[in-house]
């Protein structure tokens, strides 16, 4: 090699790059993600808030309305757990909720002195979202997706919720 062209040549310091490259990627991919991420809380915090509007709800019934629905029996101090509220908030909700005929309060299967809340009749069943065209929409948005790439979001989605809840868990000082 001539000294002119190791003279403008960049200083190589070892290695080929591609591992710092596919590091930087993933960083990158990572706050992509982040960001993402946090632009689709709000999104579905948007969602909740017009999907409790057209049930006739504020959005903290709606909330334990879903929450009832996906998790279902559950005592009054694990709504509140869940969804981060007092247990005098939640009484009013399940009132509210009560008085509307969606869910009803009995005694814990398991432990006769705690209570038990959960849907009732048709509010316990699938039904129409309140999200009119919800279900077209998100099946349109899965449509270009294999099987396999499916399976794939599935799993981080369980993945992410786990971390999720991780993270939300109430921890004591």
């Amino acid at each position: 090699m001539d000294t002119a062209s190791a003279a403008s040549s960049p200083p190589d310091f070892g290695g080929s790059g591609t591992a710092d490259s596919e590091a930087r990627s993933r960083a990158e991919l990572y706050d992509a993600l982040q960001t993402d991420g946090q632009r689709l809380a709000v999104r579905l915090i948007r969602l909740l808030h017009r999907m409790a509007e057209r049930s006739g709800m504020n959005p903290t019934d709606f909330q334990c309305y879903t929450l009832l629905r996906v998790g279902g029996s559950m005592t009054p101090g694990e709504i509140a757990d869940s969804l981060c509220l007092s247990t005098g908030s939640v009484t009013g909700v399940i009132d509210r909720l009560e008085a509307h005929g969606l869910a009803e309060r009995t005694r814990h299967p398991e432990d006769r002195r705690k209570v038990a809340v959960q849907l009732t009749g048709d509010a316990a069943r699938p039904g129409p979202s309140a999200a009119p065209g919800m279900r077209e929409a998100m099946t349109a948005a899965h449509a270009d997706y294999s099987l396999e790439e499916l399976a794939t979001i599935t799993d981080w989605l369980d993945r992410i919720g786990a971390t999720l809840d991780r993270l939300s868990a109430k921890t004591e000082p």
